[in-house]
């Protein structure tokens, strides 16, 4: 088997263990969109398949008049869903730009109306040109690509609303509408849905919004006008937080993101936008506080360390997320450059590490809305202030003012913006603000201590929080419940460089082309491949489908773009659909080096890629994948991955400094990341992980 890098051989993908069981669910699993995700396959399922619509029959008059019947029969399932209230019982006013056409789509719980006009009481217009309508409605591409291209502008108190009416629109284009919906067979379906569940992971969150019935008529006939003191209880826990006290479970998975990270800091460093960053930094001239790792290392200030490790951590694609917020790319950069400063033990560290994630589990979830989700959630300004101002040695008062100074100007992504370098600013700006806000609080600075609850404050900035309840999960059982805890399987570790909800399509190629048709791959040069493969079909998770066609719109102009324009680069291409399925199929292989000029234009890669189909298909559940891969010569070979498959972490540390320090040097790192208890001084470990030796 081809290794990955041509490191000490891992096992495949498949030949890993099970990284989460494979289980039923008594409610749907899908991430934010789960449940509106699984109505295709199960409408379909009661009523038959669609009829296709030939490009020339195409209007977008009968697409939204086929999305009115759909949401006769799924609107209720819609209603149930966690961002259903966004869709549910709201006008829009459909205009094609350009354009005198305008429709007035109303969804109720139960129904859909759709008329010729304007409704000047809408809740939002969506405004498309007639293309993208077609696109949307025929399921050529999620309605999240408009937004990306620029070509839809909601504004931005109903941009939730339209980004997830685009993304059902495409949803409900695989159902059939039916003649003659039947609302008993549509009750059955569910009840069969609610009694078996879906394919799913251990780990992951649920779609379908579970409330205990008795806060929920509380909430109803007492509305609340207060919220829990959050931002005093985040801090009351991180000062009490001590090594003695977390569970083994989650030390463990400290130790995992530790080596994950650190592996991916030094694969970023190789890479061209953190090639530019590193000039710049260094450019600064601040004084030499902590280490940068990765190639040509060098020390900065604390929050420049912090920024640079971060931003190297980001470029790839390839860090963690714990829950649903991504997480080791913030909390691992912050607690190494405030560890080093503040010459904080090893065990101080993993106490930061845990905590961080702690914290992450439960606010990824609170905050997480329609548009503000994974990669994209605003979470890192609560974090980061703690972890840094935790090893730095604040006490509770001082932690609520690190996380009130970090706060004061809430951070939200563009995702646009993740096409060019400065992706990587994605977390290196949090990350650098929670250092400067911990110093800041140390100095004496105050601020505000209920940032996180005012309902002018910061979570009600950067999420739509639809009732001051919602914030008491951001401490729910804080201290109690580890939710880091390895047991719980709420820590995603990724193999390959690429988006979360892609790994196990490149496991499933992978798992063809290195083991089931390894003689065939053995035995033709890589320039022949596209000649022996017919057609290759990767069915894919619904959630996937969503950002697989982001950036591309399913087209290869992406590629034209990566070439010309210089704020398109391969990041781009983290988030594909089809690329990372091509490079792996020509490479054997998904890792850094797949993202060079050289590799995305290799003739080999682009004319894979035109062979490749994707299939969206709810059976796949959250993240299982199934490739097959058909040859010119009749054979085939198909894999079929369920979930994201153990693998041994220090591979990554392998991959990414490889080249860059010996494989002596690499032990030494895995050696003091499974031993960091030992150590008094995290400086001492900051020199193992550069390249040095312990002092």
């Amino acid at each position: 088997m081809t290794e990955q890098g041509g490191e000490p051989r891992a096992s495949s993908a498949v030949d890993g263990l099970p990284r989460r069981e494979f289980l039923k669910r008594g409610a749907i699993a899908g991430g934010a969109f789960g449940g509106a995700w699984a109505l295709p396959a199960l409408i379909r399922d009661a009523y038959g398949d669609p009829i296709p619509i030939p490009h020339a029959a195409r209007s977008v008059e009968g697409g939204l008049a086929a999305f009115a019947a759909r949401w006769q029969v799924a609107g209720p399932a819609v209603k149930l869903t966690r961002f259903g209230d966004f869709l549910s019982d709201k006008t829009f006013n459909c205009r094609v730009a350009g354009t005198p056409r305008s429709y007035v789509l109303k969804l109720g719980t139960v129904g859909a109306t759709l008329n010729p006009g304007i409704d000047p009481q809408r809740h939002a217009d969506m405004v498309m040109p007639e293309a993208d309508w077609l696109g949307v409605l025929y399921g050529d591409y999620s309605g999240f690509a408009a937004l990306m291209y620029g070509e839809c502008f909601p504004p931005r108190s109903g941009a939730n609303s339209v980004a997830l009416l685009g993304i059902v629109m495409y949803a409900f284009s695989f159902i059939p509408a039916g003649a003659n919906p039947d609302p008993k067979l549509l009750v059955e379906v569910l009840q069969g849905l609610a009694k078996n569940g879906l394919p799913s992971c251990k780990g992951e969150p649920q779609a379908f919004e579970t409330p205990q019935p008795e806060q929920t008529l509380a909430s109803v006939a007492r509305p609340p006008a207060s919220a829990p003191p959050v931002t005093r209880l985040l801090a009351e826990f991180v000062a009490g937080i001590r090594y003695e006290d977390i569970p083994k479970g989650a030390v463990a998975s400290a130790k995992e993101q530790l080596k994950s990270i650190i592996g991916v800091i030094y694969a970023g460093s190789r890479m061209p936008p953190g090639r530019k960053f590193a000039r710049a930094v260094r450019a600064f001239g601040d004084r030499h506080e902590a280490t940068v790792l990765g190639r040509g290392h060098f020390r900065t200030s604390a929050r420049h360390a912090a920024l640079l490790n971060s931003v190297y951590a980001q470029v790839l694609e390839w860090e963690d997320w714990t829950f649903e917020a991504h997480s080791g790319a913030s909390v691992v950069p912050t607690a190494l450059a405030a560890g080093e400063l503040a010459g904080a033990s090893g065990k101080e560290l993993v106490a930061a590490i845990v905590a961080g994630n702690e914290i992450l589990a439960r606010s990824g979830d609170v905050l997480t809305d329609v548009i503000h989700a994974g990669n994209a959630l605003a979470t890192h300004q609560i974090e980061t202030p703690l972890v840094a101002g935790k090893l730095l040695g604040l006490g509770r008062a001082q932690l609520q003012d690190a996380v009130g100074i970090c706060c004061t100007q809430p951070q939200v992504t563009s995702i646009p913006a993740w096409t060019a370098d400065a992706k990587g600013l994605l977390t290196g700006w949090p990350v650098m603000s929670g250092v400067e806000a911990a110093l800041y609080a140390r100095a004496g600075i105050t601020g505000r201590r209920d940032i996180l609850e005012n309902p002018v404050g910061y979570c009600y900035r950067v999420a739509d929080i639809p009732s001051p309840t919602r914030l008491a999960e951001l401490v729910d059982g804080l201290g109690k419940t580890w939710r880091f805890d390895e047991k719980y399987d709420e820590l995603f570790t990724k193999r390959f460089p690429t988006d979360g909800f892609q790994l196990t399509s490149v496991q499933a190629i992978l798992d063809i082309v290195n083991r089931q048709a390894k003689k065939v791959w053995d035995g033709a040069p890589r320039s022949r491949l596209p000649k022996l493969v017919k057609r290759v079909q990767v069915r894919i998770p619904w959630v996937m489908a969503a950002s697989a066609t982001m950036f591309s719109k399913g087209s290869k102009d992406i590629y034209a773009r990566i070439r010309r324009e210089p704020d398109w680069t391969y990041i781009a291409l983290l988030f594909d659909g089809k690329y990372p399925i091509a490079a792996s199929l020509v490479n054997r292989r998904l890792t850094f080096r797949e993202y060079s000029h050289a590799a995305i234009f290799n003739p080999a890669v682009q004319a894979m890629i035109d062979k490749i189909e994707l299939v969206p298909d709810i059976t796949m559940g959250v993240f299982g994948a199934e490739a097959t891969v058909e040859l010119v010569d009749g054979r085939s070979f198909t894999s079929r991955q369920s979930c994201i498959a153990n693998f041994p972490v220090e591979e990554k540390l392998y991959i990414g400094a490889g080249g860059i320090l010996s494989r002596r040097q690499i032990r030494a790192i895995v050696r003091a990341i499974d031993r960091i208890e030992t150590f008094g001084n995290v400086r001492d470990f900051m020199r193992v992980a550069s390249g040095g030796r312990r002092g």
